[in-house]
């Protein structure tokens, strides 16, 4: 797999990643919601699926990057 498709795999398993996390906020806003949570487990839960965002972001970010850099050389040559 080339450096370039390799990014865009990691930035699709990202994107999965990221859809992953806010399904896990919904579910735990709607079982909050239900009151079948605790809300002090509520929020500690939406803080960890918070900091997956914070972790997950700027790789996305970096492989973007990594991709636009790939493309301006392909552009000069």
């Amino acid at each position: 797999m080339t450096d370039n498709e390799q990014i865009k795999h990691n930035l699709l398993l990202n994107i999965k990643r990221l859809e992953g996390i806010l399904e896990r906020i919904d579910k735990f806003c709607h079982n909050y919601d239900q009151e079948k949570v605790d809300a002090s487990v509520a929020v500690l839960k939406i803080k960890s699926a918070i900091e997956n965002l914070r972790e997950v972001i700027p790789e996305m970010s970096k492989d973007a990057e990594s991709i636009n850099q790939e493309v301006s050389e392909e552009e000069k040559d």
